[in-house]
């Protein structure tokens, strides 16, 4: 079974707990999966045993869209994927200080192209792909899934055009899927969703959303779920005050509407606030349930 540790960073710093993934016996990392940033790079982490090819879980961080990391203490849900015979992706995009939106989307569906057309190199089972993201990277991976049959979504200039960004199953924890929701959220009294959302989606963006629902139309992941949106397991707390549980539970109804409630899990904890603020989404029973899903959704996918 292999083994990692967390490093904390100094006190009195702003930076982010990080994995120490050193101990990790195979892996692949920093791999540049397109060429416009330095930012477009991917770590790849296989079992400890086996010629595969593994069923793959691609992660996609969170951090507000102007923060996180591939190797941050996000990717503590989905590195146990490789102990239970899962290779586990962790994926790096541009960030909304960088690039606005969907540059970082861009960047998602070019690396999952990428993983596509070198899985045989790197032992990956290219029809059994699936997605997993938090919070901004929830998003990411609700809005990924829910376009991959959406050309308009997707700059195939960044490399290997051929390949199919479509993934087989998905896990999103405290994701968006409504940037108008999440913005009037922030501006209830008392805030149900992050005070700082117009800020934010000023650097995503470029303008508040409240302010440009036209361009939001484009944004929002419900107007996209079609009825090949593949199964997804959604988590979420109650008392998140970050990204407001509303999102989860209009995904739930969404999906549920459109392709049948065996197409979509959910998990609502009752008190839990956001990650990283709430320690208790790093309970293994919490995590161990991800993989659970992929256990029924994914290593059988297309058997």
């Amino acid at each position: 079974m292999e083994t990692w540790s967390v490093i904390m960073p100094a006190p009195g710093t702003m930076d982010m707990p990080m994995v120490d993934v050193s101990s990790i016996s195979r892996k692949y990392l920093d791999i540049p999966y397109a060429t416009q940033s330095p930012n477009q790079k991917l770590d790849i982490y296989l079992p400890p045993e086996g010629d595969g090819p593994f069923p793959t879980v691609i992660f996609v961080h969170g951090g507000a869209f102007v923060l996180g990391d591939k190797r941050d203490a996000q990717l503590l849900q989905a590195l146990p994927g490789i102990n239970r015979g899962y290779a586990v992706v962790s994926v790096e995009h541009r960030l909304a200080p960088e690039a606005k939106f969907p540059a970082a989307l861009f960047d998602v569906k070019a690396a999952v192209r990428f993983l596509r057309a070198n899985a045989a190199r790197y032992m990956l089972d290219g029809n059994r792909f699936a997605f997993s993201g938090d919070s901004a990277g929830g998003y990411y991976v609700n809005m990924a899934a829910a376009t991959q049959w959406t050309t308009v979504f997707e700059d195939l200039s960044m490399g290997n055009a051929a390949y199919s960004s479509a993934v087989q199953a998905v896990h999103s924890r405290f994701g968006l899927c409504d940037f108008l929701v999440q913005s009037a959220a922030a501006h209830e009294d008392p805030p149900k969703a992050d005070p700082n959302a117009d800020q934010i989606d000023i650097q995503l963006f470029g303008a508040p959303a409240k302010d440009i629902p036209g361009l939001m139309h484009f944004t929002n992941v419900l107007r996209y779920i079609t009825r090949d949106f593949p199964p997804i397991y959604l988590q979420h707390g109650t008392d998140d005050m970050v990204v407001t549980v509303r999102h989860s539970y209009l995904m739930e109804e969404k999906v549920r509407t459109v392709c049948g409630a065996d197409r979509v899990e959910m998990d609502i904890y009752e008190g839990y606030n956001h990650g990283g603020i709430d320690l208790r989404w790093d309970a293994p029973e919490v995590n161990e349930k991800i993989f659970d899903f992929f256990d029924r959704r994914l290593k059988n996918a297309g058997k």
